[in-house]
């Protein structure tokens, strides 16, 4: 009897785990909501209107823990696309459960969001700001 539980409890625990997802890829960005005095904005849509090539940039979550943004194929001028680049060179990010920090100095100092995915699209959120990326 002790075995079979103990089986099941391996196979439960290991069905978990098989079955939780990772923010680790590529994804591009398709919305970054913020709520400001009450009133919400999308960013992203406001962004793009200025830079629609900021459409075709490419968010990187490493296996390492890094977050690093990739304007190599967007299209976007030289110079935006230095700027964003440096703007997430020592960016990280921590996954604890179903909590996400990204940060650069320290966890502590970080944004955590509540993420979620829903087929190929990844949701940040937390009480100011949403963030939805497509995977690619």
């Amino acid at each position: 009897m002790k075995k079979i539980i103990t089986l099941l409890i391996i196979i439960t625990a290991t069905a978990q785990i098989c079955t939780a997802q990772s923010p680790a890829g590529k994804w591009k960005r398709i919305s970054y909501t913020v709520v400001y005095e009450g009133t919400k904005m999308d960013t992203h849509a406001a962004l793009l209107t200025q830079r629609p090539c900021a459409a075709n940039i490419v968010y990187e979550f490493n296996a390492d823990g890094t977050y690093r943004l990739n304007a190599a194929g967007s299209g976007c001028d030289e110079n935006y696309k230095k700027i964003q680049e440096k703007l997430y060179s020592k960016t990280k990010w921590q996954l604890t459960g179903n909590s996400i920090t990204i940060y650069a100095v320290s966890v502590s100092l970080g944004h955590t969001h509540t993420v979620s995915f829903n087929a190929n699209k990844m949701t940040l959120t937390n009480k100011d700001e949403t963030i939805v990326y497509q995977k690619l």
